[in-house]
Formats: C-alpha cells, structure tokens, sequence
C-alpha cells in the first residue's frame, strides 16, 4: 500500500483508501497524512490525540464500549459538545440527526447520547464528581403543570402520537403496511419542553424509551406498540392534576 502511495506522489487529485491494511490504517493521499479509521480527516493527529490535546484513557475507552460508544468516532471533544447539546433545556434530537443542530451525528448515536445524559451517564466525561443531583418532580415543577395544564396535556397526546407515527413508519418500511395515518397533533418544538422535563425526572420512562426505540429497531412492531401504550400510560400519571 505505501508503495502504491509513494509511486502515485502526492497528487492532490488521487484518494486512495484500504480498510484492511495490516496496520488497521487508511491512506489519504490527498492530504498526505494518515487518519484513523473512524475519526474525521483532519481532527485527530496519527497518535490518536484530538487537536486539542485530549485524548481517551484505555479506562475510558472500556467505558464507552461497554455503552457501545465508539471512542474512536466519538472523540472527547466531539462527545462533550453533544452532552452539552442535550442537556440544554428544550433542544430536539431530530435537529442534531437531520443536520441543523450545531453537530450532526447518527440517530443512533444521538438517541444514546441523550438517553445517557438524562440519567447522568456521561457526567464522568465532563469530570463531574460527585454525579449531578437527579431533578425531581418537586413543588417547583408541580406548580409549572399546575400553570400549563393545557400544554402538558396537548404534549403529551401529541408525544404519543409520535410513537404511533414511529411505529406505521416502521410498518411501512418493513412492507406490513400501505398506508400512513397522520396524527390530530403533531409534534413539534413547542410540546418537547413539557415532554423532556418529565423524561428528565423519571429514569423509568427513560428506560420504556430505550426499550421501545430498541424493538423498532429489531423489528418487532407488537412489543413496541406495546411499550408505546406504556410509555403513553406512565406519562399520563406524571400529567395527571
């Protein structure tokens, strides 16, 4: 393979690329430089270190494979600013998967990513210790359902009506179904902040979540409308005056 590069020059025209060399490294000779595989041209040196000076421990990296995040696409710079992302109120994680958020990462990634961060699972990334106080539903936030009663309740129809849309796409995708029935409500930004501040507050919901988005993933469309209906149920008793 170096031969091969080294015959070549260093056109500026010509990127030739291996994901099976014997070093487990790909050849940009565009740039004249050699990237890791996973990591994006240009942010990683060939050491493995992030332009910054940051770099993932081997403890960390055990870590974040054991919460099957890749560290070496996710590297720590690039980690930290999706956990900022997701622990500022009332972002979407449909702007971070569709590319106008500040950072575009897979769906995949960025429902994990979230998930993590609403239970406090990535706090030891940002060097917090002790792990940040969990938020409760207090008489704060008793008082700000009592004052948007209304919104709570439009949001939270409209949220399950959400993962009905999750589940016909599914369906339709997987050719069990024809037709896509819209919901009475969409929704949107204006219902996530009432959602979220629930998700963020209640670590079981949290896990329905995971557990739905995982069997649509697989596939298997009864038990994640099932887990939709119960998502819908535990949300209704957090809404409930």
């Amino acid at each position: 393979m170096k031969r091969a590069i080294a015959a070549l020059g260093t056109s500026k025209n010509v990127l030739i690329s291996s994901k099976h060399t014997t070093t487990g490294r790909y050849y940009a000779v565009e740039t004249g430089r050699s990237n890791a595989i996973g990591s994006r041209p240009g942010n990683r040196t060939p050491e493995g270190k992030d332009m910054d000076g940051e770099f993932w421990t081997n403890e960390e990296k055990r870590k974040l494979k054991a919460m099957t995040i890749s560290p070496f696409k996710s590297s720590p710079e690039r980690l930290k600013a999706l956990i900022e992302y997701f622990r500022t109120p009332g972002v979407s994680l449909w702007d971070v998967t569709e590319g106008r958020g500040p950072i575009h990462v897979s769906k995949s990634l960025g429902t994990k990513i979230r998930d993590y961060v609403e239970v406090g699972g990535l706090n030891w990334v940002m060097g917090e210790t002790p792990v940040r106080p969990v938020e409760n539903f207090d008489e704060e936030w008793r008082r700000w359902l009592l004052s948007h009663a209304a919104e709570f309740s439009e949001a939270g129809s409209a949220y399950q009506g959400e993962l009905k849309n999750q589940i016909q796409s599914s369906e339709i995708h997987r050719g069990l179904r024809a037709t896509f029935m819209p919901p009475r409500v969409a929704y949107g930004p204006k219902h996530r902040p009432f959602i979220e501040s629930i998700f963020r507050r209640d670590s079981e919901l949290v896990e329905t979540r995971r557990e739905f988005e995982s069997a649509l993933k697989k596939g298997e469309i009864t038990e994640a409308r099932e887990l939709s209906e119960k998502i819908g149920q535990q949300l209704s008793s957090r809404i409930a005056i």
